[in-house]
């Protein structure tokens, strides 16, 4: 992500009209989703065989079985990490229409942080919630632990409907990419940014929508709702 440590940044992409942004098709939209999954998994699943591998071979002495068997157990926790969370962010996950408990998108994230260097701090109430609320508190909370490639902080926060995510640490990065998918603007997206646009979709059709701001000291993201 582009290192923008030195500058001040103040983007609201739910401020752009829905006339102006870029869409994709729900084939494009399908296909880059995939594409962002499957380069999420691919590190993992590749540490999991190169552990069997090693595990496989027979002239492996004790310190090569326990690197293997570390391969393996990290591959295995992270593969896990990220498919239990696409189930939840991208999938049908419970079906269609239907509410969510927050403490199952907590467990989600907090399985997936383990993962990352970035600490959680949730401070959302126990309760229920529009599964797609959930789903793009969820994208957010995950593209906020990407904020802070050296660690850091990621505080969430639920106030009325609206979710405040605040992320703080030695070094901060938002990319402009990112932002503009949070603002539904399709054009030119890498599957990376995908779930972004997703998220400003979900957003908007809940009659919301997505902030992220850079200052000098932190990044702001929120996912401002209407309360119902």
């Amino acid at each position: 992500m582009n290192d923008m440590s030195q500058s001040t940044v103040d983007h609201t992409p739910g401020d752009l009209p829905l006339d102006d942004v870029s869409k994709l098709t729900a084939l494009d939209l399908s296909a880059l989703l995939c594409s962002r999954v499957c380069h999420d998994l691919i590190n993992p699943v590749g540490a999991i065989g190169s552990g069997l591998s090693m595990l496989d071979d027979t002239d492996s002495d004790a310190d090569m079985r326990e690197m293997a068997d570390s391969l393996v157990r990290e591959g295995t926790g992270k593969a896990l990490a990220l498919l239990s969370f696409a189930r939840l962010a991208y999938g049908a996950a419970g079906g269609y229409g239907v509410q969510i408990k927050t403490e199952e998108a907590e467990e989600v994230l907090i399985t997936l942080f383990d993962t990352t260097k970035a600490t959680l701090d949730w401070q959302v109430p126990v309760g229920i919630a529009d599964k797609n609320r959930i789903k793009v508190l969820l994208i957010l909370t995950a593209a906020a632990s990407e904020c802070v490639p050296r660690g850091g902080d990621v505080t969430v926060t639920q106030v009325g409907a609206s979710y405040h995510l605040t992320i703080t640490g030695p070094r901060l990065f938002l990319n402009d990419d990112f932002v503009r998918a949070l603002g539904g603007d399709g054009a030119d997206i890498k599957p990376k940014y995908t779930p972004a646009y997703l998220a400003a979709l979900l957003a908007r059709e809940q009659g919301g929508h997505l902030t992220a701001v850079r200052t000098d000291d932190a990044i702001t993201m929120a996912a401002e709702f209407a309360q119902t």
